[in-house]
């Protein structure tokens, strides 16, 4: 019987020691930022990324060594970047996903580009993408791609309601977990159960409707474009 590997818990002292390993490894790091899964869901997660910023960066194997002698079992993905280095495609999830975990908010700032705030009409323009994949994933006929087509199509409708959500808070700031703190009831709960059921169950755990999918999409994808247009309108009452 093949064994599943468990994960201990991502805990502070967790981090801690990571962190103390990576800066007795590097003297010239001047920040380290846990972002993706292990932020928005850690009791999900499969792996620790984190991102690394120093003023004189070593070789990547470096930084994963030593990242690697603390994590307890968990598999680390090393970014490096040097100080007011861009981190170019994954500036999106750096912004929507990012935690400082050591260091000086600053050198964070530094190395990610500033993002213009959304508007509404980028958030329908969303479901777009979300209805594309879920034709996609209705004509093929290769399990696994629609299985993954699937999988984004709901991630796509979350995404939606995430920048419906910025949209209306007049935020460039895209982690879901602060923005829904900030959102006013009954936005709050509706958020809340969007981003549980697309973005975490659906898409990260791949535990979506297998039956009538078509018909759990376009139910979920009419209660976001509804909750898009109750934004909106709110928006526009002058009372946010």
């Amino acid at each position: 019987m093949c064994k599943v590997k468990t994960f201990p818990p991502i805990t502070n002292d967790l981090l801690t020691k990571i962190v103390s390993s990576l800066r007795t490894a590097d003297l010239n790091i001047v920040a380290i930022v846990l972002f993706g899964s292990a932020v928005y869901a850690p009791d999900l997660a499969r792996d620790i990324d984190l991102l690394v910023i120093t003023r004189e960066p070593k070789d990547w194997e470096h930084y994963l060594d030593a990242a690697l002698k603390a994590s307890e079992g968990w598999d680390v993905d090393i970014v490096v970047r040097k100080v007011g280095e861009k981190v170019g495609r994954l500036n999106s999830a750096v912004r929507a996903f990012g935690r400082l975990i050591w260091g000086d908010e600053r050198w964070l700032q530094g190395v990610i580009d500033a993002m213009p705030v959304p508007t509404f009409e980028d958030a329908r323009r969303t479901i777009g993408e979300a209805e594309a994949d879920a034709r996609e994933a209705m004509t093929t006929r290769d399990e696994w791609h629609a299985d993954r087509r699937w999988r984004s199509a709901f991630n796509w409708l979350f995404e939606a309601a995430r920048l419906a959500a910025m949209a209306f808070l007049n935020t460039d700031e895209g982690r879901w977990g602060v923005l829904r703190g900030q959102l006013p009831q009954p936005f709050n709960d509706e958020f809340r159960a969007i981003a549980n059921a697309l973005h975490i169950r659906f898409w990260y755990e791949g535990d979506y409707p297998h039956e009538n999918t078509e018909w759990h999409f376009q139910t979920w994808r009419d209660r976001v474009a509804q909750f898009i247009a109750d934004l909106e309108r709110e928006a526009q009452s002058g009372t946010p």
